[in-house]
């Protein structure tokens, strides 16, 4: 034999053994395992040869690398994948989050649930086809979302900044470009999900950070030339803080407010706010917490939707400001 042709046949044996290795990930579970009849049938269809003196042996070698079990269909031998990066649980819950994302388009989600489903198997991608569920969530349409992660990605690992257009939509449900178009330039700091929108965060010249919807960005660029400033680096290190002081993500100045709510609230309190936030008792109908906020519109809308069952019980020029709030509403009603 030539040395080319040993040469060969060392590559068609590792391409069979990658076959293998892929058929077995994505095609066998512990419920439909794979025999050697099964494996080599599909072997054959891409034209590899699988003989069955050297099966045996292709198959203990794949065993001693990967977690690969052996079990037994009738009399036969059948192999599977013994343990995966993600289980069937835990793909669903991804897939179910990927449907509820409303920053995603209609065709990024099937593309996603597809991709995730395959994944797990042949067996999960039947049952996610058989399924499959429309969740009622109004998707984005800016289909540029994928390019525009991937840009804010690189520029994250890279330590660059980004430039971008971003863009509001008018009445008509038409893209709108701010500053006439006008590039903006930003030094992405990191992408945050909030409120089920979708968020690069970045240093601001007055505000500690501020926040571009991801989905309102189109025609992202990384700044190959331009580094991220290290004080905005360093202000990586305030970012949970800081989200877990701003209500939706809408920036006003922070304060320690302290709420009075009736007691069937509480969940709402805390959902908000989080579970590590202390209450204490006030009345039999009531309690209070000193929550961090920022005072903004929306907190104060946030609030209103409670009819008075929770309340600004200091400070004064908070509860001032809330009150002038519902005024300029009620006086635009």
């Amino acid at each position: 034999m030539t040395k080319k042709s040993e040469r060969t046949k060392k590559d068609g044996n590792k391409i069979k053994l990658l076959y293998m290795m892929e058929l077995l990930r994505s095609s066998a579970t512990e419920k439909h395992p794979l025999t050697m009849d099964d494996i080599t049938l599909e072997l054959k269809k891409h034209g590899i040869m699988c003989e069955r003196r050297t099966f045996s042996n292709d198959m203990k070698l794949l065993m001693d690398t990967f977690h690969i079990k052996k079990t037994k269909v009738g009399r036969k031998n059948a192999y599977y994948v013994m343990s995966r990066a993600l289980t069937d649980t835990e793909i669903k819950i991804l897939i179910d989050t990927v449907q509820a994302a409303s920053f995603l388009s209609k065709s990024m989600t099937e593309f996603f649930v597809k991709k995730l489903s395959r994944i797990g198997g042949s067996d999960l991608a039947k049952r996610v086809r058989e399924n499959y569920i429309l969740f009622n969530v109004k998707k984005r349409n800016n289909i540029e979302i994928f390019d525009s992660v991937e840009a804010i990605r690189l520029a994250l690992s890279k330590e660059k900044k980004i430039s971008f257009v971003y863009n509001d939509l008018n009445y008509k449900g038409e893209r709108i470009a701010r500053k006439n178009g006008e590039r903006y330039l930003a030094s992405p700091l990191t992408l945050v999900v909030n409120d089920d929108k979708y968020y690069c965060m970045c240093p601001g010249e007055e505000d500690p950070l501020i926040k571009f919807r991801v989905d309102r960005m189109t025609e992202v660029k990384v700044e190959e030339k331009l580094n991220v400033p290290k004080t905005a680096l360093e202000t990586r290190k305030d970012i949970t803080k800081y989200l877990s002081e701003v209500i939706d993500m809408f920036t006003g100045k922070t304060e320690n407010v302290n709420l009075r709510f009736k007691k069937p609230l509480a969940e709402m309190i805390f959902d908000q706010f989080g579970e590590d936030i202390v209450c204490k008792e006030v009345s039999e109908t009531e309690a209070e917490t000193v929550v961090s906020v920022s005072v903004a519109s929306t907190f104060f809308s946030w609030l209103s939707t409670f009819q008075g069952g929770i309340k600004i019980a200091g400070p004064i020029k908070v509860a001032n400001a809330y009150k002038d709030f519902l005024k300029s509403n009620l006086a635009n009603a």
